[in-house]
């Protein structure tokens, strides 16, 4: 019950908002004929709201526009000669122009079921239009004898709105295909950083599945050596090893069903072609923008170097740079945070230097910053410290998938990260 009272609440007040813009639509007019017979755009609207949108009350939106056009006109009237006599005889008749607009098209919607073909939709409005306009004009002339001059000057007015009304729902067309367009380009986006970050997961997942497998081999072993003592304490032991090991083979089969099924995943994704370093830097840029909200500033990423340089590893590379930008805009907190890549070429390989405008790293923590799980960052506000996982994962994405070098250069200024990677890992496009 209450689903329904609040469907009828919506309609109603949609209702009533669109009779509000048919109205000050219909403000916009010429007069025709007599000065009381108008030709406005309120009539364009009414059609436009039933293709545009769902569950359109049709008919009340068009007995309330046609009364509330009507009230404005006297309105008008009244505010302009001071009186509203001859104003509601002069003016009346137009409410039969909308109700019979609006019965018109609902029974057209229904039997016809144009709505989605915008030409006979218009064709069919049109036809519409003109026999509103003819029954308003009829009503008009109150029993005086019926003229046809005016017919050819009706059909030419009920094709202008026609076009107008086709201008509007066209233009509104390729605009919604440029917003699709647009939030398409956006999930493309984010679809492809997700799948970077991923890539850099699934590596440290293949070191978390080997260290699982030591673990497992371990308790076995343990198992093994107890088993030879033959106290009750000894076997007590011997049984609780066991039972870690059978656990841990266990979670080791879970484990590596679920890393399995992503890395299926991924691969179906990443199977397709590479990217040049302008491209991965354009989304890189831009998907940093609207990924740290609590950072001060959205971070700047910029980029020199060959744009055309071409790589079949886009993910990785997204990946290495993304943790490089992330760490950058952690260690910047409220500062704004600015990263310069630059990228040149030396002997055999390509050499991107990464650098940002942070604190820099602090001596002592140099030889340990590729460390897993070395981390200084701290939430300030829920006191978590960083998983310090991203330079490890850094780390092992160029050397052990890229076949490169990281270090950690000497800087004036903030951190700055210098990667070699050997050039048969890009190719230079033209």
């Amino acid at each position: 019950m209450n689903h329904t009272s609040a469907r009828w609440k919506g309609q109603l007040r949609q209702t009533l908002v669109l009779s509000l813009i048919t109205i000050c639509a219909a403000q916009i007019n010429l007069h025709v004929f007599t000065e009381t017979f108008t030709i406005s755009l309120g009539s364009v609207c009414i059609p436009a709201f039933l293709y545009l949108l769902d569950d359109v009350a049709v008919i009340p939106l068009s007995v309330i526009s046609g009364f509330g056009v009507f009230g404005s006109r006297v309105l008008i009237h009244a505010l302009r000669t001071g009186s509203t006599a001859g104003a509601v005889s002069d003016y009346l008749p137009e409410v039969i122009f909308y109700v019979a607009l609006g019965t018109l098209l609902y029974l057209f919607d229904r039997i016809g079921g144009h709505r989605k073909k915008l030409f006979p939709y218009i064709a069919g409005v049109v036809c519409i239009d003109y026999l509103s306009n003819v029954l308003e004009l009829f009503a008009r002339l109150q029993g005086s004898p019926y003229s046809w001059d005016p017919q050819i000057l009706l059909v030419i007015v009920a094709c202008i709105r026609g076009l107008i009304l086709a201008l509007v729902l066209e233009s509104l067309d390729r605009y919604r295909v440029m917003l699709l367009t647009r939030n398409h380009a956006r999930r493309y986006q984010r679809l492809v950083m997700l799948i970077a970050q991923l890539k850099g997961e699934m590596l440290w997942m293949d070191k978390s599945a080997s260290t699982i497998e030591e673990t497992m081999n371990t308790s076995y072993d343990l198992y093994g050596r107890l088993q030879g003592d033959k106290t009750p304490e000894g076997q007590e032991l011997a049984r609780q090893a066991l039972s870690v090991a059978k656990d841990v083979h266990e979670i080791k089969k879970e484990y590596l069903l679920i890393k399995q099924g992503i890395s299926k995943a991924i691969q179906n994704e990443t199977g397709s072609e590479g990217m040049t370093m302008g491209e991965i830097f354009a989304i890189l840029s831009r998907s940093v923008k609207d990924e740290f909200p609590q950072a001060a500033a959205p971070p700047q990423v910029s980029f020199e170097g060959e744009d055309r340089l071409y790589t079949r590893d886009p993910y990785l590379f997204l990946s290495i740079f993304h943790n490089l930008i992330a760490n950058a805009v952690e260690a910047c907190g409220d500062k704004g945070c600015t990263v310069r890549i630059t990228g040149t070429e030396e002997h055999e390989n390509y050499i991107f230097s990464v650098q940002d405008n942070g604190p820099g790293v602090p001596p002592k923590y140099r030889d340990s910053i590729f460390i897993p799980r070395f981390s200084t960052k701290i939430d300030p506000n829920t006191g978590a410290v960083s998983r310090g996982l991203g330079l490890c994962i850094v780390r092992d994405m160029v050397e052990q998938d890229l076949g490169g070098t990281i270090r950690l250069a000497d800087s004036d200024g903030g951190a700055c990260f210098v990667i070699s990677i050997p050039k048969d890992r890009l190719e230079a496009v033209t």
